[in-house]
């Protein structure tokens, strides 16, 4: 309390203030402090600031008042502060006012050219000299009936009448950033102003006590990130009975899937086998140890045929136990045990009699912890669900006898207890207990777009390999690239091939990579046991200097190329080991505002491949290194990384401090969204996945992110690669100061690495998080930074998923389309989410008919939320403002489509109305949906795609011409590397009944990666009358249709309710065949308005001959909305099994029709 009544004393006792008890510099406080109230007093402050120069402003409320209201009148008034500044930048550099700076009432103390000045509303007071930094003034400015008077460091140097002015606001600011202007930097101790006129040698008295500053309580502008000070585990006592989910329908029956018929040990490549047959049983009722289990003979016959990779409710669903726990409320079916015990797996195999010299068993991924025993002996342990166990078995295996594997896998140690979602109980809490665990599936616990999954995904939910190699081995390779050229005409190419000699003498072997027509090779001597990293680079094989290659691009910004490299090493010219693997030829580069060693935020482009090179790091992720700055937040560079070759300087840029990517050089237009996880009972084969990663392309995706690492696998990445989709990759911490926080780091770490190490020559990763929503805690970030720079050094890595460079989180909420335009998110956004209910096909799927209307627990338990964050309330408010409430289930869907595809299409469009300016990324939380929900998606789990995913994928075509909101100004958007000329745009406007309104044409260059402005939409007169309808069209030179757009508009969003009054329809669909790929059919339907109403939202199904729908199905469009006497075609591929196909349509205003397919 001493420190507050020192603070608050008189002006002439301010300065004795600072020579109270010593207190750390740079230190943030909260003031004033919200524990005590504060009555308002006629003296403000003192108040004490430190600035860097990248700093942003503080603002505080005056004590006592709020923000916006108004100060007293004071007839007399002295305001002054000491000020320390390490910069004198040229211009206007305000340092400290009362009331907004940026107001006329203001009285605000500023450097012009380093003169001190002091200005309130239309006088100003200027002194004739520069102060010097790096040293502490005085200013002071008095004012006595309407006279003011300006000192510098206690000597008069202005006086001027002001003529009467307005109040001040209740506010001060410190150090204000005003646009256009620098900022300040230095110190600012105490600033106050006192209803007192202070004299001409009271002044000067004060002016020679000069400030210690070791002794002053600064708050620093720019502090660190700081340090977690709160957590959830979640429940800690089941819910209430009451609150759990129930419904009018029973649990689905179990139905047992067929049993794998795979050998138990299948060849793979060469070398390596595929170990299967396993068998699985709760520990609990197994009476033998690890050591009998292992045996062979051992008689397992009693115990489920286990489904792996696969986890124990995968094999529990499979085999007939518990039904499909992602239909209605089945999950409510399993019981929360199979997390709280252990498993035992076993398989048992005949070993081919082929001799090899080493013989290497790895399991690719156990969920958490596993022990292992092979014929009767425990081999190691495993722990965490994404490390590596690799077990020499050479001495353990009999070649040409039966062989048993036996493996206990515990399920993580604090499995939480799950909230069950439901309308009484609400969705909880995000995770739990869970998280304490660190590399687990944390999700797995719950979270509000997934139930709590049972097991907690425990067991062997990766495959098992048994290789079979000589002594000399091959590990994790490395492969970079970078582009020296601005042409991009020569790729360099560098290989990394770590190899080990596991013989007990020396070896000479010859390592070899090849790809295309490259091939290099080194001879090396590895003395017994020990390893050795192979380096391949152009500077010693020039062969690696790739000329005109085969870049890997983003989607739609060119080909995702990937080259096929061979690796081998052979001893005594026989081959010891070989690897294969696909790889991108593709340099990553990244713009940041960075803060240097002088506090300045600098625009850099950082080259991390160039700086691994060079075996200099220049971005620090450090905690002191994260600073708050003007804008947000920004990471720092490294002591001497302002002189790197690996950083350049850039320009200021309006989106500073937030990060832009590049590929290739080209500045990319990130669009794309958030992955959860992957599936909730990881069934993650590259059949099941593939069909994601194909309508993620076909969306105009680019970027995917892989939230807190739950979906790591290599078919992921592989997918990523093949389809041009980058991906941020987070680790496995989740919200700061609500998650808690991994218990054992170096677990945690370890995990990483084998990570990093086994994907990190997928092109398709481009950065590294640490955490999601949060920094990980300073011992875990320090660990995670340094191992990232050692195993990888490429790519960038930073802490935080967002802030920091980065854009914020959410909305997750319904929102108007205007607020993607004007309200947020901006810069980089990574997480951008709505509402997203799926087709009535899909929801009739997963939803037992008793419960499909009205809406019920099992609606909330797939996540139809009631309330927090994530509430769909303002989905539901705008559904019946602007289209009625929902008669039944199909109703609702059918309105719940209008709503879908017009807020995924602005938050796209959003994006492109800022391209450059304020947006560098937006991603939607999610797209990717883990399992049947109604929440967070652009296509259902069953690979249905409703309205969300095309409205997507029209905002997010690379060649795009919209409609921006609210000022309905048409532009167009050129996402891709080539210029387009002649482009001749037009606009149709409608009213309801398809008379035209008006009409636009401009024909138009668009420049590459580059939105240009065309004309706006004059539409008040029309909306005056009622709704209409807006018809965009984009054409190229040629004629060929290059982009088109339709959107309703109404003056008040209850004026759409006419849109239901609208009369039907006449739409006439032909069905001919498409040109099909491999293994797919395809057809083509042609859609004609022949009527004189407009037919809006038309959505085309398809479905085989026995009435099932056929899933996937790929739409180039969907929901199409026509004018009369228009025509559109559209196709669709599915798989080629499916046969002939026929096709469903239904309208906002359309009649239900099936046309007969081919």
């Amino acid at each position: 309390m001493s420190a507050i009544r020192i603070y608050t004393a008189s002006l002439c006792a301010g300065v004795a203030a600072m020579q109270g008890p010593a207190q750390a510099a740079a230190q943030q406080v909260d003031w004033p402090s919200s524990r005590i109230a504060h009555p308002k007093r006629a003296a403000i402050g003192p108040y004490n600031a430190v600035f860097l120069a990248g700093s942003d402003g503080l603002e505080r409320p005056v004590q006592g008042y709020a923000a916006d209201g108004a100060l007293p009148p004071m007839p007399q008034w002295t305001m002054r502060a000491w000020i320390n500044p390490t910069l004198l930048p040229k211009g206007r550099v305000p340092v400290a006012a009362i009331g907004n700076p940026a107001d006329a009432a203001a009285r605000l103390f500023a450097l012009d050219d380093g003169k001190p000045v002091f200005q309130m509303g239309a006088t100003t007071l200027r002194a004739t000299a520069a102060i010097t930094r790096e040293s502490w003034h005085l200013l002071t400015a008095t004012a006595d009936a309407g006279r003011v008077r300006f000192f510098v460091d206690g000597r008069l140097v202005g006086t001027a009448t002001a003529e009467a002015m307005p109040p001040a606001t209740g506010v001060v600011a410190l150090g204000p950033r005003l646009p256009g202007q620098p900022g300040f930097a230095g110190r600012i101790a105490a600033f106050a102003l006192d209803p007192v006129l202070l004299g001409a040698p009271a002044i000067a008295t004060l002016a020679r006590r000069q400030p210690d500053a070791a002794l002053i309580r600064f708050e620093d502008a720019s502090p660190s990130w700081p340090l977690q000070v709160k957590t959830q585990y979640g429940l800690t006592a089941p819910q209430p009975a009451w609150e759990l989910p129930t419904g009018k329908a029973p649990f689905s029956k179990p139905v047992a899937s067929p049993v794998s018929t795979a050998p138990a040990l299948a060849p793979t490549r060469e070398g390596h086998y595929a170990v299967n047959a396993w068998r699985l049983v709760a520990a609990p009722t197994v009476a033998a140890n690890g050591a009998a289990i292992s045996q062979p003979g051992f008689d397992a016959c009693s115990w489920h045929a286990a489904t792996v990779p696969g986890t124990v409710l995968t094999t529990l669903v499979d085999r007939g136990v518990y039904p499909d726990p992602t239909i209605g409320l089945n999950n409510m079916a399993i019981p929360e045990s199979l997390s709280r015990q252990s498993w035992w797996y076993r398989s048992e195999f005949t070993l081919p009699a082929t001799p090899a010299k080493r013989l290497t068993l790895t399991f690719d991924g156990v969920n958490y912890a596993a022990q292992v025993w092979v014929n009767g002996t425990a081999i190691g342990d495993v722990k965490g669900a994404f490390i590596r166990g690799r077990f020499d078995v050479t001495d353990r295996l009999r070649p040409g006898q039966r062989n048993s594997i036996a493996v206990l896998v515990a399920p993580p140690p604090h499995p939480g207890i799950a909230h069950e979602q439901s309308l009484a109980g609400g969705r909880g809490d995000n995770g739990g207990a869970l998280m304490s665990d660190g590399p687990t599936f944390g999700a797995s616990e719950g979270w509000d777009w997934i139930p709590g999954v049972r097991d907690r995904n425990t067991g062997l939910w990766q495959g098992v390999d048994l290789a079979a190699t000589g002594f000399v081995t091959i590990g994790d390779p490395a492969v970079s690239t970078r582009l020296p050229r601005p042409d991009n005409a020569v790729a360099e190419v560098s290989i990394e091939v770590p190899v080990t000699n596991h013989g007990t003498a020396p070896a000479s072997a010859t390592v070899r990579a090849a790809f295309d027509d490259v091939a290099v090779e080194q001879r090396v001597t590895l003395p017994a046991g020990a390893s050795q990293v192979v380096r391949f680079t152009p500077s010693s094989f020039p062969q690696l200097a790739v000329q005109k290659p085969k870049l890997w691009w983003p989607n739609g910004y060119g080909d995702p190329a990937l080259h096929r490299l061979d690796l081998t090493v052979a001893s005594d010219r026989v081959v010891s080991d070989r690897r294969s693997l696909d790889f991108g030829m593709r340099s990553v580069t990244y713009e940041l505002s960075s803060l240097d060693t002088t506090g300045a935020l600098r625009r850099v482009l950082v080259d991390t491949a160039l700086a691994h090179d060079l075996g200099t790091p220049v971005i620090d992720e450090r905690h002191p290194a994260l600073r708050k700055v003007r804008g947000g937040w920004a990471n720092s560079l490294m002591p001497g990384a302002e002189t790197s070759p690996a950083v350049t300087a850039l320009p200021d840029d309006p989106l500073s401090p937030q990060m832009v990517l590049r590929v290739n050089g080209v500045r990319i237009a990130a669009r794309g969204g958030n992955w959860g996880m992957d599936d909730m009972m990881k069934r993650v084969g590259t059949d099941r996945l593939t069909p994601y990663f194909r309508l993620h392309r076909e969306a105009g995706m680019n970027i995917i992110r892989n939230w807190m690492g739950q979906s790591t696998e290599e078919a992921f990445y592989a997918l990523a690669d093949r389809h041009g989709l980058m991906v941020l990759n987070d680790f496995w911490e989740s919200t700061q100061d609500n998650d808690a926080e991994a218990q054992d780091v170096p677990l945690f770490v370890a995990n990483a690495r084998d990570v990093v190490r086994r994907y990190r020559t997928h092109p398709s990763i481009i950065l590294w998080f640490g955490r999601n929503e949060g920094v990980p805690q300073p011992i875990l970030q320090t660990a995670l930074q340094d191992m990232v720079w050692q195993e990888d050094g490429t790519r960038l890595y930073k802490g935080n998923s967002r802030v920091i460079n980065l854009g914020g989180s959410g909305p997750y909420e319904w929102h108007p389309p205007e607020d993607y335009f004007t309200g947020y998110p901006h810069g980089f956004a990574i997480e951008v989410g709505t509402a997203s209910f799926p087709t009535l096909e899909s929801w009739q799927r997963i939803v037992p008919v008793e419960d499909r209307w009205p809406i019920s627990d099992t609606w909330v338990y797939h996540d139809w939320h009631q309330e927090r964050g994530v509430s769909m309330a303002s989905f539901v408010r705008a559904m019946d403002t602007e289209f009625g409430p929902a008669r039944d289930l199909a109703d609702f869907e059918r309105k719940a489509q209008m709503l879908n595809y017009e807020s995924h299409r602005a938050i796209f469009e959003g994006f492109n109305a800022g391209l450059w300016t304020t947006n560098s990324a937006r991603m939607l939380w999610m797209t990717h949906p883990a399992w049947p929900s109604s929440d967070f998606q652009i296509y259902s789990s069953d690979y249905d795609t409703h309205a969300a995913f095309y409205g997507t994928k029209k905002g997010a075509e690379p060649v795009h011409i919209q409609m921006n909101q609210p000022g309905r100004q048409v532009v167009m958007v050129n996402t891709t590397r080539r210029p387009l000329t002649g482009v001749k745009a037009t606009a149709r406007v409608t009213d309801l009944t398809g008379a035209t309104v008006a009409t636009h044409a401009q024909t138009v260059d668009l420049p590459a990666n580059a939105t240009v402005a065309l004309f706006p939409l004059a539409l008040d007169a029309a909306l005056a009358k009622g709704p209409v309808l807006v018809r965009l069209d984009a054409s190229a030179a040629d004629g060929s249709r290059v982009s088109e757009n339709f959107y309703w508009q109404a003056a008040n969003p209850a004026d759409l309710r006419a849109l239901s009054a609208m009369p039907q329809a006449t739409l006439r669909a032909d069905v001919a065949a498409g040109t099909a790929a491999a293994g797919e059919r395809s057809l083509r339907v042609t859609l004609s308005n022949r009527g004189t109403t407009p037919a809006l939202q038309t959505k085309l199904t398809l479905f085989d001959g026995k009435g099932v729908q056929i899933l996937p199905a790929y739409f180039s469009d969907n929901y199409v909305s026509l004018l009369p006497g228009e025509t559109r075609d559209v196709t669709v591929a599915y798989p080629g099994d499916r046969g002939v196909a026929t096709v469903r349509l239904r309208g906002w205003n359309s009649p239900a029709t099936t046309i007969g397919g081919r």
